[in-house]
């Protein structure tokens, strides 16, 4: 029997909205995992606020309300969905969970505290398999093997190529168990050189999510060489109101930022206006793109599930709508996912009364694209326009450096000619990052050092 929280408004599904898709295409983000803390038959509800017709607490949700101002086109019919579902959010992790994860992993001796993570793994000269966890919500997970040569594979012919697909699969299998994963969508499609990269997206309460990734690379060998995602238990929070796919939609076009295109993603390039003489020369001088004032993207797909978002400054999974995207110029589909919780029950936490007669600058999130340390200095790097300001902080977790570049308009009154640069922001942190991973908050995925 279906429950009140999944049983769809209407029966009629499309064609194009069902069908099996072959691959999983949803944007990569700062990796997730999901652990199994019921039976199979999902979490048991829980009244908000202690009974079944009490009104649930609005949700803070940290800037992601806003819209995308692209323009949708949608082939087919959109899905009605249910009329209600709840949040799930995440816990702390148990000793026992990450034993479990080392095990799968082959990360040997005891697994150990160690300012407020779990640690596993390491020799004194920093060699061999290592695994770190957070203790408290999202559990962020990550493990590297460092040093030592890679072992020799069994066909020597192929040791410059990646594994099979089916191969990194199996190889990631044990892993995924150990997360409690079943069910989860996986993809061994991404290549690198020799690494082979596979992720695990997985399902919650029978939903698909986004943002809740785990991910592993398989050297060509069959090594596991590094992994990263999330574990904490998750619990079903507050039960709330939610709309179609169609109302979700037109909160995606309305003007804003919400959604994360990728500034770079559209087929034009122009030249950057020359600057003052004496500027450094090595600097790019060339912008990625100028948008058009209405950027056309086609809607292949629209999926009711949970996305990652910041609620109060913690990561949890709420309803939303996740609409598979592709881009003209653009060959790879990527996921814009909207909140589907009605607006009468959210509160965007970073909103502020304005002055009395005056408009406050729209605040908004620049996506990090790779990062530079040396010693406790941590230099992001991003792509903005040129009527924003820019900060950037971080907060240091664990095993994770969490980083936020926060965008402000310089003048929102008046019209900005929509040109692209590369910006760079520099944060000092209490200690040097040695083997932490850094984490962008605007969408949870993992930067890359560059």
């Amino acid at each position: 029997m279906e429950s009140e929280q999944t049983r769809p408004r209407r029966r009629h599904r499309s064609p194009w909205v069902t069908s099996a898709v072959a691959v999983a295409v949803l944007a990569a983000g700062g990796g997730g995992a999901y652990w199994a803390s019921s039976d199979a038959g999902g979490i048991a509800p829980r009244a908000s606020g202690g009974s079944g017709d009490a009104t649930p607490e609005p949700l803070e949700l940290d800037g992601a309300t806003g819209g995308t101002g692209a323009e949708l086109t949608v082939r087919g019919d959109l899905p009605d969905g249910p009329s209600s579902a709840a949040v799930q959010r995440p816990g702390s992790v148990s000793r026992a969970a990450v034993e479990r994860l080392a095990r799968a992993l082959g990360v040997p001796g005891t697994v150990k505290s160690d300012h407020g993570a779990w640690k596993a793994g390491g020799t004194p000269d920093g060699g061999g398999p290592v695994l770190r966890v957070n203790k408290d919500a999202p559990g962020t997970w990550a493990y590297s093997y460092y040093g030592g040569k890679p072992r020799k594979s069994r066909a020597p012919a192929q040791d410059d190529l990646a594994v099979p697909a089916a191969e990194a699969l199996r190889r990631a299998a044990p892993v995924f168990a150990a997360l409690g994963l079943k069910g989860a969508r996986t993809d061994a499609s991404e290549v690198s050189g020799v690494l082979r990269t596979v992720t695990a997206d997985p399902r919650v309460a029978g939903l698909p999510t986004h943002g809740w990734r785990s991910a592993l690379q398989v050297a060509s060998d069959g090594l596991l060489v590094t992994g990263h995602g999330m574990m904490a238990p998750l619990t079903r929070g507050d039960t709330y109101p939610v709309g179609s796919a169609k109302e979700a939609l037109k909160l995606l076009e309305r003007p804003g930022t919400g959604g994360d295109l990728g500034i770079g993603d559209c087929p034009t390039v122009v030249p950057k206006p020359s600057r003052a003489p004496g500027e450094n020369p090595t600097l790019p001088q060339v912008l990625p793109c100028v948008p058009g004032a209405h950027r056309q993207m086609e809607v292949r797909k629209a999926e009711f599930g949970l996305s990652a978002q910041f609620v109060a400054g913690r990561q949890t999974l709420v309803p939303s709508w996740l609409f598979e995207v592709v881009q003209e110029g653009v060959t790879r589909p990527s996921v814009l996912a909207q909140p589907a919780v009605d607006p009468a029950y959210l509160r965007d936490a970073k909103a502020s009364p304005a002055p009395s007669g005056t408009a406050a600058p729209a605040a908004s999130t620049a996506k990090v694209e790779s990062y530079r340390a040396e010693g406790t200095e941590l230099t992001l790097r991003f792509w903005g326009g040129v009527c924003s300001d820019y900060t950037a902080s971080a907060d240091e977790s664990g095993a994770v450096v969490k980083v936020k570049v926060t965008v402000v308009q310089k003048d929102p009154g008046k019209a900005c000619i929509m040109i692209a640069e590369r910006f760079s922001r520099t944060v000092r942190l209490d200690t040097p990052l040695g083997d932490r991973r850094v984490v962008d908050l605007s969408d949870g995925s993992t930067v890359p050092r560059k």
